[in-house]
């Protein structure tokens, strides 16, 4: 391994025009890196990516084939990217010092890399998809017995890394998620940006009902439990998703004759995610099992409350800066949301919990601490 200047390759195939969790993740550690780098003994780092689309400029890339994009082309996507990162990758960084993936994409020939794992849910849920439980199963061991160091979000993950993926826990290190300072943040007054593009306001605010781990179901179960009074002032807005799991939340929403209350309003725009966090009176987040949660952080950094469960990663990313509740149990998220909408006092004292936590993350800081690693393989 070099010892003076070196030169690094990060795997950016996950990246599209449309990041939601893990894009958002790669996109700001790419960026943050690449700066943190500036006139250092970096001879260069090179993302391979099929878009430059949010990457600064002092990231160069090289292209990759814009098949890979999940977001245009779906399970074909997922494919497409194994067969780059199986065949073609190895060949691509032969002559690069160190490989770096902020997913669990990378080469199976090379040793010199660090792998990074977000979560193991696809371990943990059999409906999440097959191909990602396979791939997870089989073959990720395979690429974490051949990488240096394996990088993960959460104490949560860790132990998942340990115990299902029988990983030497000395190869996992910790290394948390940021959020962008720059665009999450509190102002004065209301823009009004979401009422005028949505036609809601003072509403409840869900995110990202992907797959059933997600537990939807329950949130709109406990939603019915509100009285009328409460659903007419606080409309539920659910945003983004995947079709299949969103078409079955907008049946359970018929059923339950909640039409006129709960409002889908599928993938949001990058710029509109701030106003849509600070235009909400709560965040609710009803996961049975996250690495993370990345929402978390940047709801709280726009002063929107938050009403999480009280399982996996969720009490390590807002400390004691939310409402928990038992993710299984409907009553006490419906109590945990009336709290939230009839004392004031306690709105206003999770929100500046919220504002103090969420400013012990930050993307400068993921970047630093995995730049700490790095200089530690590389002498």
């Amino acid at each position: 391994m070099a010892t003076g200047k070196f030169s690094i390759a990060m795997n950016g195939s996950m990246l599209d025009e449309h990041p939601t969790g893990v894009g958002v993740y790669s996109i700001n550690l790419i960026n943050n890196l690449s700066q943190l780098y500036l006139n250092d003994q970096l001879q260069k780092l090179t993302v391979f990516t099929p878009t430059n689309s949010f990457l600064n400029k002092y990231v160069q890339t090289i292209k990759v084939p814009s098949l890979v994009k999940s977001s245009r082309y779906g399970k074909l996507a997922a494919f497409s990217r194994f067969i780059w990162n199986t065949f073609y990758y190895p060949y691509q960084v032969r002559n690069f010092d160190l490989l770096i993936s902020p997913t669990t994409h990378g080469s199976f020939v090379s040793g010199n890399q660090i792998i990074t794992i977000h979560d193991l849910i696809s371990l943990r849920y059999k409906n999440i998809s097959v191909h990602q439980r396979f791939y997870f199963k089989y073959l990720l061991p395979f690429l974490i017995s051949k990488a240096k160091l394996i990088i993960t979000v959460s104490e949560t993950t860790k132990k998942d890394i340990v115990s299902l993926l029988k990983c030497p826990a000395e190869k996992v290190k910790v290394v948390y998620n940021g959020y962008d300072h720059t665009n999450y943040f509190t102002i004065e007054g209301n823009q009004h940006l979401i009422e005028s593009a949505y036609g809601v306001k003072k509403y409840l605010l869900a995110i990202g009902p992907t797959y059933p781990h997600k537990n939807f179901e329950t949130l709109i179960q406990a939603y019915k439990e509100l009285n009328d009074t409460v659903r007419i002032e606080y409309p539920l807005v659910i945003a983004g998703g995947k079709s299949p799991y969103v078409n079955s939340l907008k049946k359970l929403v018929k059923q339950l004759d909640l039409e006129i209350s709960v409002h889908f309003i599928g993938y949001v725009p990058v710029e509109l995610m701030p106003s849509l966090y600070r235009e909400a009176h709560a965040l609710v987040f009803p996961s049975l099992y996250e690495g993370f949660g990345i929402p978390l952080l940047e709801a709280m950094a726009c002063g929107c409350p938050v009403i999480t469960s009280n399982t996996s990663s969720m009490p390590e990313v807002c400390g004691n800066a939310a409402i928990y509740f038992d993710p299984l149990d409907k009553e006490a998220l419906k109590d945990a949301i009336v709290k939230l909408t009839d004392d004031g006092e306690l709105w206003n004292e999770i929100r500046e919990k919220g504002l103090l936590q969420s400013k012990k993350f930050s993307w400068q800081q993921t970047a630093q601490n995995l730049k700490s690693l790095i200089e530690n393989i590389i002498h």
